[in-house]
């Protein structure tokens, strides 16, 4: 029995050397083989979590090494992910886990097994919560709730898409109203679909966008638009009357220019009349902006176009039955003989009566084409109430103009993309205070054709008419007789054609009154928007009308209050002053 115990040890050790192995320690002064402990696995974080796409480590320790050299590796049970697995001699170690960058939420089972040269080995899971990615979506690039076409004419759309990851986008399937053709192209991330109408295009398109990544997802988009019909453009200009109820269709170009805007859309920016504006749809191969008015609503609206979200250019619609010729003031010069031809309101005004509120209209700031709001009432320092497209209330912005350090750029480009902020100076910049710039020799004294006299780019006046110049044509207003000296309160002289008058309980202002027909005009005292702050002052207590002219670096107004009833002066640049337009 000893011979074959022996005989049977010396196989074992013979077969171990075969197969590379080490032959175990013998106990010393023999008997049986030497026992060592367990080894043990232990993770820092039994539940770890991981975004989609996201890399997370989970610390390791392996006990029970007693000095033996240790073998370390880590597994993973999904082909999706990858791991890394590094350690140092004190077995201490990190296992990297990165999730696939599209995945749905799963568990994923990681396994880390650690062996020794004692044949000791040991294994254990660690549970990984992979969250799911970002679902694929498609939207309209740009909200947009109408668009415009001619039969036949065409208009492209972009989408954008969300959760592509590292996927991309291998198909887009378009459905449009029968009729309709539409053609997509894919540009990385986004989509555009260019939509054909029918000879006939109806009042609304339907269409549904889908789009496949390269994983096999889908995504889908549908929407109606508001389909309305391009008809002959009005001549360019900034503002428009436009009747109630109607629809006008409006040339894509700068203001009073042949220069055509880049746009693929159009937006309301504001309106005075809650619902007064029933659409506003752009096209921009056609180059033209269509604005559909509700009827029975009477006010002022800003219309922009744009490309995507950023306004290119915007248009003030003055919805009104007024016709400005129906009967403008018109005042002959006694110095020159030159005959003027002025509306018989301010612009945006919705009546010319004596102390009515209606007869305040809008405020400009020298040089820029668009309005804000007129005040609420006669004596109400407060703007009139504006609303979306939706009814929803807006509000006029007042910030201090940027600050351009290259000492080359102006707020111009900025104004015309943002149409009802008004851009007021810091006080730094006196005296050449402007809401373009605080470099003097970067102002423009020709935004309203003060150098040129010509209407310009930026006149804010309807077609045929255009922004008065300071000085002769303005004569009229020393046509009056008062008591005492200017600044005291001896009344004025009713029989003289240029007289200050008020309604207590309404407003005050300037009339011209021709004696031979009876015939008056009102010039109300509708204040200003400081150019410090863009707060509205003075209702009711005096008023600012703009001319084309400058002087120095200040814009030349014609100044209305008790005391300065012919007063004309220099005035800095952001003040917000009414604007009453005269005949080309």
């Amino acid at each position: 029995m000893k011979i074959l115990k022996y005989l049977t040890l010396a196989l074992s050790v013979a077969a171990l050397a075969a197969c590379g192995g080490k032959e175990p320690i013998t106990p010393e002064g023999g008997g049986d083989n030497k026992q060592y402990g367990d080894l043990g696995i232990f993770y820092d974080n039994d539940a770890p979590t991981v975004e989609a796409g996201g890399t997370i480590a989970i610390p390791f320790t392996v006990t029970g090494s007693e000095g033996a050299t240790l073998n370390i590796a880590a597994t993973c049970g999904d082909a999706d992910c990858t791991i890394d697995c590094k350690y140092n001699a004190n077995w201490q170690g990190t296992i990297t886990f990165t999730a696939p960058k599209v995945t749905a939420a799963k568990d994923v089972k990681v396994t880390l097994t650690a062996s020794d040269s004692h044949n000791r080995k040991v294994s254990k899971d660690v549970t990984v919560k992979v969250q799911a990615s970002a679902p694929l979506t498609v939207d309209p690039a740009v909200a947009v709730k109408s668009m415009a076409v001619k039969p036949g004419g065409s208009f492209t759309l972009q989408y954008s898409t969300t959760g592509l990851m590292d996927a991309t986008i291998s198909k887009v399937d378009v459905t449009a109203t029968s009729g309709w053709q539409a053609a997509s192209a894919i540009d990385k991330d986004k989509v555009s679909v260019t939509y054909t109408a029918p000879g006939a295009p109806g009042g609304q398109l339907t269409a549904d966008v889908k789009i496949t990544d390269s994983y096999g997802r889908t995504a889908n988009c549908s929407q109606n638009l508001a389909i309305v019909e391009i008809s002959v453009a009005a001549n360019a200009a900034n503002s428009y009357i436009v009747a109630p109820g109607s629809t006008i269709t409006i040339k894509a170009v700068k203001g009073n220019s042949t220069q055509e805007l880049d746009l693929d859309n159009a937006v309301l920016v504001w309106q005075d009349a809650q619902g007064m504006v029933k659409s506003v749809s752009g096209n921009g191969p056609e180059k033209a902006v269509v604005v559909e008015l509700n009827s029975g609503k009477s006010g002022n609206a800003v219309v922009a176009a744009r490309k995507g979200e950023t306004i290119v250019w915007s248009w003030h619609l003055w919805v009104t039955d007024f016709d400005p010729m129906a009967d403008p003031f018109v005042w002959t010069s006694t110095a020159t003989g030159t005959t003027y031809t002025y509306m018989d309101r301010n612009l945006g005004a919705m009546s010319n009566e004596k102390y009515s509120a209606d007869a305040l209209g809008m405020f400009y700031q020298w040089g820029r084409k668009d309005p804000f709001p007129a005040p609420k009432g006669t004596t109400s320092n407060v703007h009139k109430t504006i609303y979306d497209i939706d009814g929803n209330v807006v509000r006029m912005e007042a910030k201090e103009r940027p600050t351009w350090d290259d000492h080359t750029t102006t707020t111009l480009q900025t104004s015309i993309e943002n149409p009802l902020t008004f851009y007021h100076a810091p006080n730094s910049s006196y005296p050449t205070q402007d809401w373009l710039t605080d470099e003097a020799g970067l102002q423009d004294d020709d935004l309203w054709g003060g150098v040129s006299g010509v209407k310009t780019m930026y006149d804010p006046c309807p077609e045929g008419w255009t922004m008065p110049a300071a000085g002769d044509g303005w004569g009229f207003r020393k046509e009056y007789s008062k008591e005492g000296k200017l600044n005291d309160d001896k009344p004025y002289d009713s029989t003289k054609p240029w007289y200050i008058e008020w309604d207590s309980t309404k407003d005050i202002g300037f009339r011209y009154k021709f004696f031979d027909t009876g015939k008056e005009y009102w010039f109300p005292f509708a204040g200003h928007i400081t150019c410090q702050d863009g707060d509205l002052q003075s209702v009711g207590g005096g008023v600012q009308i703009h001319t084309r002219s400058t002087e120095s670096s200040l814009c030349k107004i014609e100044s209305f209050a008790w005391g300065n009833p012919a007063s004309e002066m220099g005035l800095n640049r952001p003040y917000g002053s009414n604007v009453r337009c005269v005949k080309e």
